[in-house]
């Protein structure tokens, strides 16, 4: 079964008996599971960063240990030459000197001798330290990755969970006559408060813009692109739903594609509609004068209402929201003419 495309065509009384709201059920499950998947990526996102200081403060640490450790060697060749000195004592070596030339050589080595022991003391203090730091944050950098791997794990969880109880609720509406019909009797009065809208917004649009955009519009049927690219699931028109014999009009084309692949806008236009509809899912509707077009079951949305668009852009990305299986992530494709679905494919280039 696929989005808000579908109208029962039989009778409804089957579904009478049923007060469940089931498109807002999946509702509240694809808007649960579209903040799971922001807060995962952020998550992701989050760790990826958090990985990289650990690497940074590894090698930072890595690197003071080789300069201690290269500094420890000058440091204990200066430590020998100290104990020497302090063993003979300081006056025995000025004043062991046979001349005054070899006194003022002594006396420039202790002062180079004691300024060296100052600065290297200095020195070795400060890379100590800096080992000590370094280390320190590589700690608490591994302890932030491990505490984000924690947290990513229960979020998939929670992801997984959300969407297996989705597929049931599914499942279970594909397997059930009754509730099949139920979620289509939803379904119309959805697209009818839908489509009554946007009429109200259509009502709004000055008739010289409508007439210039309808008939630039119009020269492109036969020549306009797909919005994306995957095989054709489901074509235009009637058709009977195999698990359950009810019978279901599609009012677009419903192609399957990867999840998260771009879908683009046909023709150039103005965003109407931008946003979760009950049965659509995530959608946008474009206006091309009296002509609009319609995307839905997407999981993810890059435009705005009121947005100008030019063929090609990029609207959002292919999903699974709405009547959608999450097993067949797909994109749901109308052309209207004055609110009226058209056959999509007269109008797609071959």
């Amino acid at each position: 079964m696929t989005g808000g495309a579908w109208l029962l065509c039989a009778a409804l009384a089957l579904g009478q008996g049923d007060d469940r709201q089931l498109l807002g059920e999946i509702e509240a499950y694809d808007t649960q599971i579209a903040t799971l998947d922001v807060q995962l990526a952020t998550l992701e996102g989050t760790l990826a960063a958090a990985e990289a200081d650990h690497a940074a403060a590894l090698a930072a640490a890595t690197e003071a240990e080789t300069h201690v450790s290269l500094r420890a060697d000058s440091a204990r060749a200066l430590v020998r030459s100290l104990y020497r000195l302090r063993r003979f004592g300081v006056l025995r070596l000025l004043f062991g000197a046979g001349d005054p030339l070899e006194l003022r050589r002594r006396a420039a080595y202790l002062r180079s001798a004691l300024a060296a022991d100052e600065l290297r003391t200095t020195e070795f203090a400060t890379l100590a330290t800096t080992r000590r730091d370094a280390a320190a944050k590589a700690e608490a950098a591994n302890a932030a990755t491990r505490q984000l791997r924690d947290q990513l794990v229960v979020q998939r969880e929670s992801l997984d969970a959300e969407r297996t109880r989705r597929r049931a609720l599914l499942r279970d509406i594909r397997g059930s006559q009754a509730l099949t019909a139920r979620v289509l009797t939803e379904t119309a009065t959805a697209r009818s408060d839908f489509d009554g809208s946007v009429r109200a917004r259509e009502a709004t649009m000055p008739e010289s813009a409508a007439a210039t955009a309808n008939v630039d519009f119009r020269s492109l049927r036969g020549r306009l692109p797909r919005p994306v690219s995957g095989r054709l699931l489901r074509g235009f028109g009637g058709t009977t739903d195999p698990a359950t014999g009810v019978r279901v009009v599609n009012n677009g084309l419903d192609f399957e594609a990867a999840a998260g692949s771009a879908f683009r806008v046909v023709a150039d236009g103005t965003v109407t509609r931008a946003g979760y509809v009950k049965g659509y899912g995530q959608m946008v509707m474009v206006q091309h004068g009296s002509y609009a077009t319609l995307y839905a079951h997407a999981n993810g949305l890059k435009v705005v209402v009121d947005q100008a668009v030019r063929v090609g852009d990029v609207l959002g990305t292919v999903g699974t929201t709405g009547l959608a299986e999450d097993t067949v992530p797909q994109l749901h494709f109308e052309l209207r003419y004055n609110g009226t679905p058209q056959d999509p494919t007269e109008w797609l280039a071959r």
